[in-house]
């Protein structure tokens, strides 16, 4: 079966040759600047541990003539990270296109796998691959070896952050549920939750785009203004932090702050899902993606995440 659905097209110009246009209008797919989000370490084939040092209290008052070293000082801990294989598998049928308008462009001596616009169709399967991931595996994810969804491809930060409730790892901060009216409040409380050396530090909260949307009108309606906004991102007033929009947790009102870097995307290259694989077989050509990615915290805990109770 082919990848190509001509079934629109071939319905929107029945039976005539319409004038042809220079025009390619392609479906709009949401990218995302991963590296303005979260950490993103490249290289990895399939797990990389995350190494952090954990340092107790050192300093105590001095006393001429004792020596009284601190015991258990310095601790090591690692979390490991996870970069599962995916892959993208298509069969395109060039001639099924040449039975359009396109049939107009087909010269003599064209191969039927010859296929127009290549470089247009490569690019949006690119961009609707990487779609994929983010809108239903960065976030939304649960991993599934069986399964045949972008969601089944890795466990998303979201099943992550479940799964370190549930082996109380972590505590959730009671927001109930978030509306229009009290979402400053809320997400204030999530930001209190950070211990105090974290706040002192940029940290980044990321909440779906619904509540951004809730608190920016919210800020405009207030105080007639909404900061430093830029349309994805806001500071939140009264916290060092900065408010994400993030429309990778689709409706889940989970709200995650932490700094930046205690999110990690693990991949094999950035630039491998450019990587398209094609052979010809007959009269198809079948193309192929392969790649890897998933996602880790470096470190969970109440200090360093803050998280509410909304799944």
């Amino acid at each position: 079966m082919s990848g190509i659905n001509v079934t629109e097209l071939n319905a929107s110009l029945g039976a005539y040759l319409r004038t042809r246009k220079n025009i390619l209008i392609g479906q709009v797919s949401l990218g995302a600047d991963f590296e303005k989000r979260f950490e993103v370490m490249e290289g990895v084939e399939d797990e990389l541990p995350l190494p952090r040092l954990e340092v107790g209290d050192l300093v105590q008052p001095g006393r001429t003539g004792t020596w009284n070293p601190t015991n258990n000082a310095l601790g090591f801990k690692a979390r490991i990270a996870k970069a599962r294989s995916m892959k993208v598998d298509l069969v395109l049928t060039p001639s099924d296109l040449y039975k359009t308008w396109l049939g107009a462009l087909r010269k003599p001596g064209t191969k039927v796998t010859d296929l127009p616009f290549e470089k247009f169709i490569f690019d949006h399967i690119i961009s609707k691959a990487r779609e994929n991931v983010y809108l239903n595996a960065i976030y939304k994810g649960t991993y599934d070896a069986a399964g045949g969804t972008p969601g089944a491809t890795m466990d998303g930060w979201l099943k992550l952050i479940a799964d370190e409730i549930t082996a109380n790892n972590l505590s959730p901060i009671a927001t109930g549920a978030i509306t229009a009216t009290n979402v400053e409040d809320k997400l204030l409380a999530v930001y209190d939750g950070l211990h105090e050396a974290v706040k002192n530090t940029p940290t980044q909260m990321k909440v779906n785009a619904q509540i951004f949307d809730w608190y920016i009108r919210n800020q405009r309606k207030v105080y007639g203004g909404a900061g430093d906004y830029t349309g994805v991102e806001t500071t939140l007033f009264g916290a060092n932090c900065e408010l994400i929009r993030e429309p990778g947790l689709g409706t889940s009102q989970r709200v995650i702050c932490t700094p930046k870097a205690n999110m990690v995307y693990v991949l094999d290259s950035l630039r491998s899902s450019n990587n398209i694989t094609t052979e010809v077989e007959k009269r198809d050509i079948n193309l192929m993606m392969d790649f890897n990615g998933g996602v880790q915290f470096k470190e969970v805990n109440d200090k360093v995440l803050a998280v509410n109770d909304q799944a």
